[in-house]
């Protein structure tokens, strides 16, 4: 099955080349990404990306008041070729990871949707705290953040969806599809069942069976600062990340190395896509492209 990830994204050029490559690592076939007006080198790198054929951007400001994430979200599936069987709804600070040792990914989320009456599977969350970092550092995120809030904690009742595009009406919120037809199931396979005084979003179980999301939701304080603190957020009016947030979210319970142990294979990829950007033509870049230049150094250090 064709396996993409659909996102919208606005200033995540630090992370995003790991993000990409780390989920190319695991099998992900293509990305659908709507831009929300990145002033950071993202767009540029995005353009790069999709010269190579790897990456369909979007280009995707936020219009008057209205929050761009849902707008994006039924753009993407509105322009979903029909060849794509499956796109798994995530964000940049989110990771697919396998938790089994017997089936990759693909082969997992292949076997959910194996039943051809399955439309939508709920991944659930593990959040991640700062690992106690204050500034930001060099090095990989799954490599700088292995410490997360135990399976039990309330957040992870949240989940991300792994959809066929051309069964979904709408997303409710970015967690949440609402479907034409078909089952909506959990990562085992059962029918999902929502949280009786939250809803859609969120599971009554957490479930970390097979592939679960990491959600590296605040890395370090100033990450935290001048990130989703400055963005808010993408879907939800009045909505700010504050003091409150980082402190409830920055979990550090206990040591998880299982995306860490994939960084040597997508240090590689990262050090790959480096050098297929840097021999792109200077025509054939994105406006910026002398900024992608000067990049290569470090992405592929």
């Amino acid at each position: 099955m064709k396996l993409f990830i659909a996102s919208i994204i606005k200033d995540e050029h630090s992370g995003l080349l790991e993000w990409i490559a780390y989920h190319r690592v695991l099998g992900i076939q293509g990305f659908i990404i709507a831009d929300n007006s990145s002033h950071d080198g993202s767009r540029e790198l995005l353009g790069a990306l999709a010269r190579l054929g790897l990456v369909t951007v979007l280009d995707h400001p936020t219009i008057g008041e209205d929050k761009p994430q849902l707008p994006a979200y039924e753009r993407i599936l509105r322009s979903c070729p029909a060849s794509i069987d499956l796109l798994a709804f995530i964000d940049a600070d989110e990771f697919l990871l396998p938790t089994g040792q017997d089936q990759s990914l693909t082969e997992f989320i292949a076997s959910r949707f194996g039943d051809e009456n399955v439309s939508a599977l709920a991944l659930n969350w593990a959040n991640f705290g700062s690992n106690g970092e204050v500034f930001a550092e060099d090095g990989l995120v799954t490599e700088r953040f292995t410490k997360r809030a135990p399976q039990s904690f309330n957040v992870h009742h949240n989940f991300k969806s792994v959809v066929r595009p051309q069964r979904v009406n709408r997303f409710h919120n970015p967690h949440y599809a609402e479907l034409r037809s078909g089952r909506y199931i959990d990562a085992l396979g059962n029918d999902l069942i929502l949280h009786p005084k939250h809803g859609n979003g969120v599971s009554a179980e957490v479930l970390w069976s097979g592939v679960r999301v990491n959600h590296y939701v605040v890395k370090s304080l100033e990450e935290f600062l001048l990130g989703k603190h400055l963005r808010g957020s993408a879907a939800t009016a009045n909505r700010v990340k504050h003091k409150a947030y980082f402190k409830a979210h920055d979990r550090n319970d206990e040591t998880c190395l299982l995306a860490a142990a994939l960084a040597p294979r997508v240090k590689a990829e990262m050090a790959a896509l480096g050098e297929r950007m840097a021999a792109l033509p200077a025509e054939e870049t994105t406006p910026g492209g002398s900024w992608i230049g000067t990049k290569m150094k470090k992405w592929m250090g």
